[in-house]
């Protein structure tokens, strides 16, 4: 169980297990080849590397999707993923996110959860939900009924895929601005106020009117198909001992 008394401890605590997710089982993403084929598209790199990485693209998509579409259920639906990493060495967040939490659980950290992220749009409070993955570690409850808006430091974000572990209020101020290239549905708080600084004349209008300027919500689900309890992770650690942190 991760303690959240020691904030600085807490942090380095959860960072071991999103260094560990990527380290362990070395894998491919499918969807961060996604990301590169649009980012090459977009500043115009020769049509051929472009087309190789597409191509490559799609293969890893069917191969992820006939994988998990084989997927059992209870325990069997971990060790199914365990082995898409391990033996097929292909995996997306949501692949990232289950792991964390095995990993999590096998080291003792009872209060890891996957979880989805929702976000609002516009002004209207919509929830729209981010296609992303994470895992959250609070000791605060997380139930699967409702969306949950934690506090910044009543949660921790593991993000494997990102390579991110932040208390959640840092985890999704880095959302509205550092990640927002990367996750396009997102609002950019940035362009907002960058052209609120343009429309004012002084720094006391613009302090005045930046209270007003929309930035989106976040709020997290519980993936609840993906609860590992205590007692199947026992058995995970004996089957898989390269889980343990040593």
């Amino acid at each position: 169980m991760i303690s959240f008394k020691s904030r600085n401890q807490a942090i380095r605590q959860a960072d071991r297990i999103t260094r560990f997710t990527n380290s362990v089982y070395p894998h491919v993403s499918e969807s961060k080849i996604k990301k590169s084929v649009e980012h090459q598209q977009a500043i115009k790199y020769p049509d051929d590397i472009c087309y190789k990485l597409g191509n490559f693209k799609l293969k890893k998509s069917m191969e992820l999707d006939n994988l998990r579409y084989k997927h059992g259920q209870g325990i069997d639906l971990f060790r199914d993923i365990i082995n898409m990493l391990k033996q097929h060495k292909i995996g997306n967040c949501y692949e990232s996110a289950v792991i964390a939490q095995i990993i999590g659980k096998i080291n003792g950290i009872n209060n890891i959860y996957p979880s989805k992220i929702f976000f609002n749009k516009n002004k209207s409070g919509y929830q729209t939900q981010l296609d992303h993955v994470v895992a959250i570690i609070t000791d605060k409850p997380f139930k699967p009924e409702g969306y949950y808006n934690f506090r910044n430091k009543d949660a921790i974000i593991v993000d494997p895929w990102l390579g991110v572990t932040e208390y959640v209020g840092d985890y999704i101020n880095k959302l509205r601005t550092n990640f927002v290239n990367i996750f396009p549905a997102i609002p950019d708080s940035k362009i907002s106020f960058k052209i609120l600084k343009n429309i004012t004349n002084t720094l006391e209008e613009f302090k005045k009117e930046r209270k007003y300027v929309f930035k989106p919500d976040f709020s997290f689900k519980l993936h609840t198909d993906e609860l590992l309890s205590l007692q199947d992770a026992e058995s995970l650690k004996k089957e898989f001992p390269e889980l343990i942190i040593k």
